[in-house]
C-alpha cells in the first residue's frame, strides 16, 4: 500500500504552499468574524480535520479551549507533542464525516486548508454538519474555509498539471500534480491527485499518493446544505480574508459563516 503525505506532518504543510504568516492572519481573521457575528464571548472551540491544530496553539496559548479532531493518527501525535504545555488543546482521532465528542458544547467551529469539498456525498455533508451542530450552543458559530475551483475543466484520462520541488532543511521532495477523470453525473467537480516522492538527507526515498475528491461548493450551494442540515443558516461569505471585498472579486478562497439555529 502506497504512503500517504500525511504520515509526515513536518513535510505536509510545505508541500500543500503553506505562506508565513498565514496560520496567523487566519486566526485573526475568524476572531473578526466571532466579534461580528456572535453577541457572547468565544471561550470553547472545536477545530475539524485540525492536523496539528496550528491555530488551536495560538488560541490556546491566548486561554481559549480548543479540542481538535482529525483522522490521522500521525498528524494528532505531532500536535500532542507539541503540546506539552498547554493543557486547553486536546486532541481526539475521529472520522469528521460522523462523529460525537465526550466534551461539552462550543462556542465555535472552524474547518481549515479546503477541506470541507473533500465530503462528495449528499449524506456525508449533512451528517457532518448535524454532528458539529449537536455539539454547538445555540447561535454558535462555524467557519468554513472554502477554495474557488472554478475553471477546472474535466479530463478523460488522468494527467499531469503541474510539477514543482519542495525543500524542507536537507529534505527534497519532488510534487507532481495530477487530474483524474470523473463521471459527468458524479457530485463531484474533479478528483486532485499529489504525488511526492521525498528523498531523506540519508538518502532513502518514499513514494506518497494521495486522492482528494473535490465538490464544487459555492455561496448559494452552501446556504441550501446549511438549511437542509436542519442544523444551520449561513449568515455570512467573505472572499480571503477581506470584509471590504465582494464575492465578485474573489480569487482564492472564501469563509462560509454558519450560525447554529
Amino acid at each position: 500500500m502506497e504512503r500517504s503525505i500525511y504520515e509526515f506532518p513536518a513535510i505536509f504543510r510545505r508541500v500543500h504552499m503553506e505562506r508565513p504568516g498565514e496560520i496567523e492572519a487566519e486566526t485573526a481573521f475568524m476572531r473578526a468574524i466571532w466579534g461580528r457575528h456572535r453577541k457572547r464571548p468565544v471561550r470553547r472551540i472545536m477545530d475539524i480535520a485540525c492536523g496539528e491544530s496550528p491555530h488551536g496553539q495560538i488560541f490556546a496559548r491566548d486561554g481559549l479551549t480548543i479540542v481538535g479532531i482529525d483522522r490521522s493518527p500521525e498528524m494528532l501525535a505531532a500536535g500532542r507533542n507539541k503540546n506539552t504545555v498547554m493543557p486547553k488543546l486536546r486532541f481526539y482521532r475521529r472520522n469528521f464525516e460522523r462523529f460525537t465528542l465526550p466534551e461539552l458544547s462550543f462556542d465555535a467551529a472552524f474547518m481549515m486548508s479546503e477541506t470541507f469539498p473533500v465530503m462528495a456525498a449528499n449524506s456525508a455533508i449533512i451528517s457532518h454538519l448535524q454532528s458539529v451542530g449537536r455539539l454547538l450552543k445555540k447561535e454558535g458559530l462555524y467557519c468554513i474555509d472554502i477554495d474557488r475551483h472554478d475553471g477546472i475543466k474535466l479530463v478523460t484520462r488522468r494527467n499531469v498539471w503541474r510539477r514543482r520541488q519542495v525543500r524542507i532543511g536537507q529534505t527534497r521532495v519532488a510534487v507532481r500534480e495530477l487530474h483524474r477523470p470523473i463521471s459527468w453525473h458524479s457530485a463531484l467537480h474533479s478528483i486532485y491527485e499529489l504525488e511526492c516522492t521525498i528523498r531523506f538527507p540519508d538518502r532513502t526515498s518514499v513514494l506518497t499518493r494521495d486522492l482528494i475528491p473535490v465538490r464544487y461548493m459555492t455561496p448559494p450551494l452552501m446556504e441550501l446544505t446549511a438549511a437542509a442540515s436542519g442544523m444551520f443558516r449561513m449568515v455570512a461569505a467573505y472572499p480571503d480574508l477581506s470584509f471590504t471585498m465582494s464575492l465578485d472579486e474573489c480569487w482564492g478562497r472564501w469563509f462560509a459563516v454558519l450560525e447554529r439555529t
